[in-house]
Parts: C-alpha cells; sequence; structure tokens
C-alpha cells in the first residue's frame, strides 16, 4: 500500500496509510460481505488488478523473493535510505484496548478483535483484550480526523509531534501507527490512529485496521519490491496475502531475535525459510492465511 514507513526516534516509530492513492483502488472488496453490510460499510469494486495471481504465487515463494521482501519491510526505513535498521518485534505479551470514540463501537470492536487474534494465531505471540487503559500496551483508537495530531502528540510528545516527517505523516495519511522499543528493540508499546470519519469516506477503514495492525507487529516498512502484499505500494491488497502470513511467521521465527542486524538476520533467514517450507507454511499459505481472518469473518 502507499504507505509512509516508519522513522526511528529514539525508540520511536511512525507509520501512515495514505490518502494520495485513488480510493477507487483501495477501496474494501469482498464478494459476500453480509456480515459487514449489516453494520453499514460501504463497499467498493476494484477496478484495478497489477499482478495475477498465478503469476505472483510462483514469484513469491522463491526463498530468495521471500529474503528480499523480508529485508525490505522488517529492515528498512523510507527515512533512513540506504541504511538499515535493526528488528524489531515484540517479545512481551500483548495487551490490546479498543478505543472507539467516533463511529460503530461494536463493528469497530469486532474487526478489532478478529483481526489481532489472527495476527496472534500466525505469529504465535501472546495477546490478549483489556479494557483499562493502565492495563494495555497497544491501543486501537477510532477518533475524530481533528483529533489526530492531539492524540499523537499525547504519545509521542509535542516535540516529536511537530518534526517533518510527523507533520507529513498526519498531514497526508489516512490513518497513523506509532509505537515504542526498548533498549533491546523490542516493542514495548504501540498506537493505532485512525480517524474513523476520514476513513470511511475514503472507503479505507478496513485497509487501517488490517494493513496498520501487521505493521505494528514488526513489519515498519512498505516498498514497491514487495507483492502480493499490504506492505506493496503497487498491488492493490485489502487482506494479508499469503506472502505477508509467511513473513509474519518469519519475523517471529524462533532463529530471529530483536536487535539483529540486517547481516544477522540475512544470514539467518535461509534456515528460517528451509524450515517454514518443510512445515508446509509455503505450500498451504493461500489456504491458512484465510483461517480465522478478517477476510473469512467478512465471508469473502
Amino acid at each position: 500500500m502507499p504507505c509512509l514507513p516508519h522513522r526511528q526516534l529514539k525508540g520511536l516509530f511512525f507509520s501512515t496509510l495514505r490518502a494520495s492513492f485513488s480510493s477507487s483502488l483501495r477501496a474494501p472488496f469482498f464478494s459476500s460481505l453480509r456480515a459487514l453490510k449489516a453494520l453499514g460499510i460501504a463497499l467498493l469494486l476494484p477496478s484495478l488488478a497489477v499482478v495475477s495471481p498465478s503469476q505472483a504465487a510462483e514469484r513469491w515463494q522463491r526463498a530468495d523473493v521471500l529474503t528480499d521482501s523480508f529485508m525490505e519491510v522488517a529492515l528498512k526505513r523510507e527515512y533512513q535510505p540506504g541504511s538499515s535498521a535493526s528488528l524489531v518485534r515484540w517479545q512481551a505479551p500483548i495487551k490490546v484496548r479498543v478505543d472507539s470514540q467516533l463511529g460503530n463501537s461494536r463493528m469497530q470492536r469486532q474487526m478489532s478483535e478478529v483481526q489481532f487474534r489472527h495476527l496472534a494465531a500466525i505469529t504465535g505471540q501472546p495477546l490478549s483484550f483489556v479494557s483499562s487503559a493502565g492495563k494495555a500496551n497497544l491501543r486501537i483508537a477510532f477518533i475524530a480526523r481533528d483529533h489526530m495530531t492531539r492524540e499523537a502528540a499525547a504519545y509521542v510528545g509535542k516535540q516529536q509531534a511537530a518534526t517533518p516527517g510527523m507533520r507529513k505523516a498526519l498531514r497526508e495519511g489516512v490513518c497513523l501507527t506509532l509505537f515504542k522499543t526498548g533498549p533491546d528493540h523490542a516493542i514495548t508499546s504501540g498506537l493505532i490512529l485512525i480517524p474513523a470519519d476520514y476513513a470511511r469516506q475514503k472507503a479505507r477503514l478496513v485497509d487501517c485496521v488490517v494493513e496498520e495492525s501487521a505493521q505494528l507487529m514488526g513489519l515498519p516498512n512498505d516498498s514497491d519490491r514487495v507483492f502480493p502484499s499490504v506492505f506493496s505500494d503497487v498491488t492493490v491488497d485489502t487482506w494479508l496475502s499469503p506472502l505477508d502470513y509467511v513473513l509474519l511467521k518469519m519475523l517471529y521465527a524462533p532463529e530471529l531475535s530483536p536487535g539483529m542486524s540486517a547481516a544477522q538476520v540475512r544470514a539467518a533467514l535461509p534456515a528460517v525459510i528451509h524450515r517454514l517450507a518443510e512445515q508446509g507454511e509455503l505450500s498451504h499459505a493461500i489456504r491458512r492465511v484465510r483461517q480465522g481472518s478478517l477476510r473469512e469473518w467478512a465471508g469473502d
């Protein structure tokens, strides 16, 4: 997706899903959406297919493509061209709080719970939902667009919120993801801001929930070299793709750990990919990525 990747600022990262790409190409598209239609989501049909499923399937399963794709989305940052960051991911159990301040709170909670449970099932990362702000280390907030800057500043501080990159993200983005890391590069807290009014206007509500939650697991970069994927700038994907499924599996592989350099990650990936292939994660990714997913819940 067209997305402004994260920039590290003293353990802080941010990402935003841009509004500049034609909403008719990125609108949620479902063949059967009784569940979402009952909750009042506006639906549009896609008008573009960049890569055929058969062509993409033949390509993304190759070990070299998986390696390059992972390095792109996990280790690179758009605002640090030519350099690689350290690997980041959650280590502590994730405790999610759904904060619905605007819009259909029942639908927002259902979507969030299905999506985050799906991510937990893929990665094996312990995750639960809490109602208390004090117990949560991840908050997904559905708010008014006018409140985006205020909420971002409350999380990162006024000085960080006033940086050019953050101001651009708030100005151009539909939704925004922020997270902080500790000294060991493990993610310690996260925030997803979704302007419910603006996201619905742009037909991007589902996109925001799917992509931003996946990026918050530790795949912060977007790249036009990664496809088919929600992290891609050139393919049209609302749902997690089979490639995204495998990239998340790779991220939480026991062979990897937060803080690893790009060179260390690249050296470890052949064993990771071989193991996943042996376990059938590559050959069965198309089926497995749908199990328990928001796409399955929506009836597509």
